[in-house]
């Protein structure tokens, strides 16, 4: 039982660490590769996540559906990636900064402009990924190298 434990924790760790590297790189390359643009917000949806957040409550993101026009002047019409914790204090139109990118296989990808909550999600998955992962270290002596043996195997 000890081992299973063991196995779902470090799986638990490794998965929590990879999802905040990829979503603080997705970010960190739109930020930099982006184009900054005014857009306006045509609609937004209120999704609501069955995890619990810190008062208790369940957890509740707000996702802008923004409408802009490229530098090339194509009009788009995109729901923004990253999600927003707060409420907007306003209907929709509005207007709002965003960062734009289009990558290799035309896929756009878009980002408010000052949404640091997303990076601080980042940070926080990496940093309980980090967490679990120094406590199966402290406990499971010698044991977290059958772990990363057996993810190399599954790499190769």
């Amino acid at each position: 039982m000890g081992f299973i434990v063991f196995i779902l924790t470090s799986l638990f760790s490794f998965f929590m660490i990879y999802k905040a590297i990829s979503v603080l790189d997705k970010v960190n390359i739109i930020k930099k590769r982006g184009i900054r643009k005014r857009g306006k917000v045509l609609k937004i949806r209120k999704e609501v996540n069955s995890y619990y957040d810190e008062d208790g409550g369940t957890s509740i993101l707000y996702y802008y559906t923004v409408s802009f026009k490229t530098n090339r002047g194509k009009l788009i019409e995109k729901e923004i990636e990253f999600g927003v914790k707060k409420k907007p204090n306003r209907n929709p139109p509005f207007d709002v900064d965003i960062i734009y990118f289009e990558d290799e296989k035309n896929n756009l990808n878009v980002i408010l402009e000052n949404n640091k909550s997303t990076i601080f999600d980042g940070f926080f998955l990496l940093f309980v990924g980090i967490f679990f992962l120094c406590i199966l270290i402290y406990n499971y002596d010698g044991e977290l190298d059958i772990i990363i043996s057996f993810i190399k195997n599954l790499i190769k």
